[in-house]
């Protein structure tokens, strides 16, 4: 079966396409094209963008492509004067995922075409000036450093691909812990008290003929047990509803990054020894922080830190943006502010090279701990 034929590799877009308006200089320098060398040289043309848009979906016909790329830029160098047509295969020896050998050989076979390039100055025609020639240098020496600023943004690209992979996971885990936790708090308590109600209501049953006061005593401490076992699904019910940090640490996340803002923490492994209902308050008051940096701040990097001092845990939210020069408290900072104070926390708020909203709360050991 004949697979399906694609002008770009679909995980690039088309975007990848869009270089080579670049090319539309030399079209537009060699018109019209009167004479067979111009001519030739336009046919040349569409063969380099064919060869490029192959180039891009990295098959095992890569290295042939590249040889091509290679031997029409050097054409043009050498004719034309036309190097910047080496930018291509630059950049291409960059992106394209390859081993580090596998890169060296590309790169050393790059500076090798360049090689004849000073050389070939002395034939371009006389129109072509000093100006132009000091250009053509120029653009040799960005060009040596063009797959190495590609390779470099590849790797920071594959990173961020790895951490949303990784947050993703997180996520994932996160979820299925709790689920594991409401499936242990469940078969360890409703589990036994449901088991006490069945052999007492069928001891019960037996002695209603036979003893009725005792049937009646057992009947009443199935209803005193089927009480408290109501009493635990509420507050295992009630639990549920408590969002934790950590939970909430990724949802900020996705919304910093669909805003174009990027996120760095510290402390983070501190929110586990936090209080279940401390944890919910908390995280209602970090969403409202980042709610605001998103809509006011304009910046685009925020800074959330987490610190344990003594008596207190110690959170701040900061931001490199325009900061807030009139706290409006429309903006939500009063329901934060009486978050806080409900905790028995403190709020600031600090304006120097952005926002700095600063807010902490006691340490209370008497509440059930997360992980116990």
């Amino acid at each position: 079966m004949i697979g399906k034929f694609r002008v770009y590799p679909k995980e690039d877009g088309f975007v990848s396409f869009i270089w080579l308006i670049f090319i539309l200089i030399p079209i537009i320098a060699m018109f019209p094209y009167d004479t067979f060398d111009k001519q030739l040289a336009l046919f040349t043309l569409g063969i380099f963008v064919v060869t490029y848009r192959n180039c891009l979906f990295n098959g095992k016909w890569f290295p042939f492509w590249m040889a091509l790329m290679y031997g029409i830029s050097l054409f043009y160098t050498i004719y034309f004067g036309y190097i910047y047509l080496f930018i291509y295969p630059a950049w291409m020896i960059g992106f394209i995922p390859m081993k580090k050998h596998v890169f060296k050989y590309y790169y050393i076979a790059l500076l090798c075409m360049l090689t004849p390039v000073p050389f070939s100055l002395s034939r371009l025609p006389e129109y072509v000036t000093q100006d132009l020639k000091i250009t053509i240098f120029v653009y040799g020496f960005f060009i040596c450093a063009a797959p190495f600023a590609g390779r470099s943004i590849r790797k920071q690209a594959e990173l961020r691909k790895q951490i949303y992979q990784s947050t993703q996971r997180m996520e994932y885990v996160i979820k299925q812990e709790e689920r594991y936790r409401i499936a242990r708090d469940l078969h360890d308590t409703l589990g036994q008290s449901l088991s006490i109600m069945t052999i007492k209501a069928e001891l019960a049953g037996k002695l209603v003929d036979k003893d009725q006061e005792l049937a009646k005593k057992e009947i009443a401490e199935v209803a005193e047990t089927s009480r408290g076992t109501l009493q635990t699904v509420r507050e295992i019910v009630s639990s549920m509803r408590h969002v934790l940090i950590a939970e909430e640490m990724i949802t900020i996340e996705k919304s910093l990054r669909d805003a174009k803002i990027i996120l760095s923490t510290e402390g983070e492994e501190l929110t586990g020894e936090i209080a279940t209902d401390l944890q919910n308050t908390v995280s209602y008051c970090l969403r409202e922080c980042v709610t605001n940096v998103i809509r006011h701040s304009r910046a685009s990097h925020c800074r959330i830190i987490i610190e344990k001092s003594g008596v207190n845990y110690t959170f701040t939210v900061e931001d490199d943006g325009k900061g807030m020069k009139d706290l409006i408290q429309g903006n939500g900072l009063t329901g934060l502010k009486e978050r806080i104070e409900s905790i028995c926390g403190k709020l600031e708020f600090t304006q120097k090279n952005g926002m700095k909203v600063l807010f902490t709360v006691p340490v209370d050991k008497k509440k059930e701990k997360i992980h116990d």
